[in-house]
């Protein structure tokens, strides 16, 4: 399967593309700068599922063009975040296009699953979990879905916007906490932001690798790549190199602020092979990371 975290600077964007050509789309954030919109690059495609990981403008700008030029098979998001309650937690700040068409979408369909939406996309296998509105938060990030990913024995966690309260709520359950075990990657939540560090999360979870959906440093609260590099294994890093014996130096955080678009593709026995498109200029980067869960 390729996975593609796509630079969409403080927003988010991620599409999964199976080995049967099925499409997962978690959020649909854009880039105005460069430019890039989801609605652009697979207009006229289909989307097997669309996941609204967030419900935030920055996680949700290009829905309203998605919605009208992609053919969506099912939406997913939080089944205890409806319409009602989202413009709840929206009315001091207000809307902008993407979370109203968001909201007109769950005031249309309800939330939750909707559509032709399995947990099996040709082989690429999809879990979410969620913390519930009112019972448990009443705020957006802390409302996130996580999802993890999986194809054969790897396994990629994306953290949507949770912030340590959430993931503390999250950790009362079980199942969550054994699907925690096995990641090999981690999109950090929030963007990498500090309020999404959550130590206990590490206490069971040692990716090889962390990536952060971010855009240019503007808050103090993005200088985390030390804290999530001292909790991974880190994936040999080709643009180095090698020192005594062979043995290569390791990247354990990835940024698209830095890399740019990431792509990770992976195979069925769990190898998989990391680039960002920033490093296409250099020859000596088109092998820039490489990892197995079995070194």
């Amino acid at each position: 399967m390729k996975i593609e975290i796509h630079d969409v600077d403080h927003g988010g964007c991620s599409v999964t593309t199976g080995p049967a050509g099925h499409r997962l789309m978690l959020d649909c954030g854009l880039c105005s700068d460069r430019p890039w919109y989801p609605s652009v690059t697979y207009h006229g495609q289909r989307i097997d599922t669309l996941m609204l990981m967030n419900l935030d403008e920055d996680h949700c700008e290009d829905l309203p063009h998605l919605w009208q030029n992609c053919g969506i098979g099912a939406v997913v998001s939080n089944p205890t975040v409806d319409a009602n309650a989202l413009r709840a937690m929206k009315a001091e700040c207000g809307m902008r296009d993407g979370v109203s068409t968001a909201t007109s979408i769950l005031a249309h369909f309800g939330p939750g699953f909707l559509g032709e939406w399995s947990h099996d996309l040709g082989g690429v296998r999809w879990h979410v979990f969620w913390n519930r509105y009112g019972a448990d938060f009443m705020d957006t990030n802390n409302l996130s879905l996580v999802a993890f990913v999986h194809l054969g024995p790897f396994t990629i966690l994306f953290g949507g916007d949770f912030e340590r309260a959430g993931w503390r709520q999250l950790l009362q359950n079980p199942h969550f906490r054994a699907k925690l075990a096995n990641v090999n990657v981690y999109v950090a939540s929030h963007h990498g932001r500090e309020n999404g560090c959550c130590t206990e999360v590490f206490d069971i979870c040692r990716p090889d690798l962390v990536i952060f959906s971010d855009g240019r440093k503007q808050h103090g609260t993005q200088e985390t790549g030390d804290w999530y590099a001292s909790r991974t294994t880190g994936i040999p890093d080709y643009t180095k190199p090698a020192g005594l014996f062979g043995i290569r130096p390791l990247r354990k955080v990835m940024t698209t602020r830095r890399d740019g678009t990431i792509t990770i593709d992976v195979t069925t026995d769990g190898r998989y092979f990391v680039l960002g498109d920033r490093m296409n200029q250099l020859p000596a980067l088109s092998r820039m990371l490489a990892g197995s869960p079995t070194w």
